[in-house]
């Protein structure tokens, strides 16, 4: 079936992102803006910011699939030398181990996870809020 953009969805959200406030995480220099949570599947969507020099420390993988779009910055997988810059699409399928990453510069993208986002918290995070 072909998307039709111009169909109203019923039960439509509107978020006005520039208005939200980036909450930050226990991992230094990472930020959300939270867009959407299934708290019964573990599905997000958000906005993610990491400040210029963060990043995630270490190989990881998730509980679901993971699909990011880049916005601002340049976002780098420092094992492979995959670079993301903005209009990059990225995904990592469900078990996948990727990372370490760092952000070459300040880094925006939108996440989207399916589900869960790990099988377990990672050693990166301080809290369970945050691995989820």
């Amino acid at each position: 079936m072909k998307h039709d953009p111009n169909k109203r969805l019923e039960g439509e959200v509107h978020v006005n992102t520039e208005k939200m406030e980036w909450d930050s995480k226990s991992l230094e220099g990472l930020f959300d803006k939270m867009l959407f949570r299934n708290e019964e599947t573990g599905a997000t969507i958000a906005l993610i910011k990491f400040e210029k020099g963060a990043g995630i420390p270490m190989k990881h993988e998730h509980a679901s699939n993971q699909f990011m779009y880049m916005l601002s910055g340049k976002y780098q997988y420092t094992e492979t030398g995959i670079t993301l810059e903005p209009g990059d699409y990225y995904a990592n399928a469900k078990g996948n181990f990727h990372g370490p990453t760092v952000a070459l510069e300040e880094t925006v993208f939108l996440e989207i996870y399916d589900g869960p986002h790990y099988p377990s918290r990672p050693e990166f995070y301080d809290n369970d809020e945050d691995a989820q």
